[in-house]
């Protein structure tokens, strides 16, 4: 039997300057993308409906969400290699931010029952290296990514193994609303990225405290989401596309601001941080642009003692800053890329479950399956200031 997918393919064609590790040259993948895949493309294709394995569940895709992952490893640059720089293997069944009904169980599954609604981890840790058994499922030696090294959620039916699954019918009950716990276990995923950047890596939020984010796409709304959840007092955000402004409002942010604004009248956002908390600066800071050298001097001038800076955003700039206030505040910067682990997934779907946050405000636009090149289209249209565009064979 077959069904509909979006794949996409390439040309294997690593740059002669470029040196492939060993994982990369014995499995055909590429660590780093842009230096290997060439002239990329992606299409709906009628393949074959995956096969399972006894520890593996059978879904039908519910709802997948549009990551800006997807619009970069499925385009060419000026040198007709990928855009995106990071881990990929092809050809592959895009969509990492997904959900489902279970509709067949492998032999060995026991925790899943046909019917059941579930959302699936993005990162598969295989519990085993070096690397899983310190506890850091992200840096796994043997990492596979849903939909960019494995198959993922956009297409009609995925198998996912049940070590990767979790259960939401709690939230349909919750919401009352088949379609709208499908919506939210999509949105899982990203959310899931901020909470492990905010409460895993960078050790939570302090109620009563400021939180400024920096950037206001998905994974920057998801921060203000569970900033407000975790008691900040004051929630600030930075954001140069205005047609983000309510969302980021909707989602519980107190304030919103255009830095470039700010500049134009003569100040700047570590200034007004500064103002907003009476001189003593901000408590967290997450950085959700990837845009460093803009970023950075500000935040920079705004530390509170203690400060804690949660790097998200990923950018392929290099920048510099003056590093005194950091050692003078007793300042740390976390990186934080992805999610695994430590009980993340299922933290964020019990916030869900229990109306705590409701992360399908910020979705802007559905679309059909049929429709997904329209789909990510529309996503890379900055005055459209969307939030999360959903893909679902079912809309």
């Amino acid at each position: 039997m077959t069904m509909k997918a979006y794949v996409l393919e390439a040309e294997w064609a690593p740059k002669p300057d470029y040196k492939l590790n060993n994982r990369e040259a014995t499995e055909k993948r590429a660590v780093k993308s842009c230096n290997v895949y060439k002239n990329i493309r992606a299409g709906l294709q009628n393949v074959e409906i995956p096969k399972m394995g006894d520890h593996d569940v059978l879904i039908r895709v519910g709802a997948c969400g549009i990551c800006g992952t997807d619009m970069h490893v499925a385009a060419n640059g000026p040198d007709g290699y990928c855009t995106y720089a990071g881990h990929l293997r092809l050809p592959v069944i895009l969509g990492h931010e997904f959900s489902g009904e279970v509709v067949e169980v492998g032999k060995a599954v026991s925790g899943i029952q046909v019917g059941d609604l579930i959302a699936t981890e993005q990162i598969q840790w295989c519990g085993s290296c070096r690397i899983c058994r310190t506890g850091m499922f992200n840096q796994c030696e043997h990492v596979e990514e849903v939909g960019l090294s494995c198959d993922g959620g956009f297409a009609e039916y995925a198998v996912v193994p049940e070590k990767y699954v979790c259960v939401i019918n709690n939230i349909a009950e919750f919401y009352g609303d088949k379609m709208a716990a499908l919506e939210a276990g999509a949105l899982a995923e990203p959310t899931c990225v901020a909470y492990s950047g905010i409460q895993i890596n960078g050790g939570g939020v302090k109620p009563g405290s400021t939180v400024v984010v920096f950037g206001a796409g998905p994974i920057g709304l998801a921060s203000v989401a569970l900033a407000r959840a975790f008691g900040a007092a004051q929630i600030i955000v930075f954001n140069t596309n205005p047609a983000r402004d309510e969302i980021a409002k909707i989602m519980g942010a107190d304030i919103v601001m255009n830095p470039r604004t700010l500049a134009a009248q003569g100040s700047s956002a570590g200034e007004f941080v500064r103002e907003m908390t009476a001189g003593l600066g901000a408590e967290m800071f997450v950085e959700a642009t990837g845009n460093y050298a803009e970023v950075y001097p500000e935040i920079i001038k705004s530390l509170h003692a203690g400060a804690r800076i949660v790097q998200l955003g990923v950018g392929a700039q290099n920048t510099s800053f003056d590093v005194m206030p950091l050692l003078q505040s007793n300042s740390r910067i976390i990186g934080s890329l992805g999610h695994a682990g430590s009980d993340i997934y299922p933290s964020v779907l019990r916030l869900m479950a229990s109306g705590r946050i409701d992360m399908r405000k910020m979705i802007t636009g559905r679309f059909k399956l049929d429709d997904i090149d329209a789909a990510i289209e529309n996503s890379k249209k900055r005055e459209l200031g969307h939030g999360k565009v959903m893909v679902s064979q079912f809309y």
